[in-house]
């Protein structure tokens, strides 16, 4: 089938592609602010999705990373595409990154339940570092005699496939690979991205959603989150995340009304910094707008 070599062909680019130090922020609610990862997530839902995400890693210790992120996406009316938003912050002292993006998914359908989706996303991530505020041995060290501020452009390219009763994607969300200074090994790499989750039904109140996601990147340990989830009365969210050697967490989101839910994670840490830090703490907001145009 031609739709699928697109498909498969796509996924080898990718594959391919991945050569190389920061790791993309990613939040315990990946799925709450999915095109950040993937952009052929985009409108693959019916409403005009509005998410606010803030993390806090690492509380109590001095310079932890805290991240921002404000995304939103829709189906376009009467075509079979999406298009979406993403503003996030990620500050780790003293470096700043704020990444802004827009996003496009055109939509396929298979067969009568299996949809693809093929995104792709467009860029920017303002970098800036605040050395002039560190308190260093040598003052008169040139290389913090003044703070940096560049601008660097960025491309993403992502895959997704899914149904009422499970979802799959691989993607890469930044293919330009940037050095912000090869001295210091600072840069941003091009990371590689699977997801995958089902949904399982096991009563009429009761859903078992288990879900998991993997993020490799050379020079960088693999990532692998995967996570238990529950939903109750088709309102209630909640769960155990693990990020495999690193943290473990418990989450729970709400449905307010048909348009608001809000919710909350921690994670703690699993390594020897949990000596200095008392936990990750996350809020999610999200916003759903059914709009007037059929899907």
């Amino acid at each position: 089938m031609h739709i699928l070599r697109i498909f498969f062909t796509g996924i080898v680019v990718l594959i391919v592609t991945t050569v190389s130090a920061q790791q993309e922020p990613i939040f315990t609610h990946y799925l709450q602010s999915p095109i950040s990862i993937n952009p052929a997530i985009t409108g693959t839902t019916r409403n005009l999705n509005i998410d606010l995400l803030s993390r806090l890693q690492w509380v109590g210790m001095e310079g932890a990373p805290k991240t921002f992120s404000l995304s939103a996406h829709t189906p376009w009316a009467s075509k079979k595409v999406g298009v979406g938003v993403n503003i996030m912050n990620d500050n780790t002292r003293p470096i700043n990154n704020t990444h802004i993006s827009g996003s496009y998914a055109y939509r396929l359908r298979l067969n009568d339940d299996i949809t693809l989706s093929m995104g792709l996303k467009g860029g920017f991530t303002y970098y800036s570092a605040s050395l002039t505020n560190l308190h260093i041995i040598n003052p008169d060290d040139p290389e913090f005699m003044q703070n940096e501020k560049k601008f660097y452009p960025n491309i993403g390219v992502g895959f997704y496939a899914y149904s009422q009763k499970f979802f799959a994607g691989i993607s890469m969300p930044r293919l330009i690979q940037t050095a912000f200074d090869k001295q210091f090994d600072k840069n941003l790499r091009r990371p590689l991205y699977l997801m995958g989750g089902y949904n399982l039904t096991l009563t009429e109140d009761w859903v078992f959603m288990p879900s998991a996601l993997a993020g490799a990147m050379v020079g960088v340990p693999m990532s692998c989150d995967v996570t238990a989830q529950f939903l109750y009365q088709g309102r209630f969210f909640f769960g155990s995340h693990y990020r495999i050697g690193d943290a473990l967490g418990l989450f729970f989101d709400v449905k307010i009304n048909k348009e608001l839910s809000i919710g909350y994670a921690f994670d703690y840490s699993l390594t020897k910094l949990s000596r200095v830090n008392s936990g990750t703490h996350e809020l999610m907001i999200s916003y759903a707008l059914v709009p007037k145009w059929k899907f």
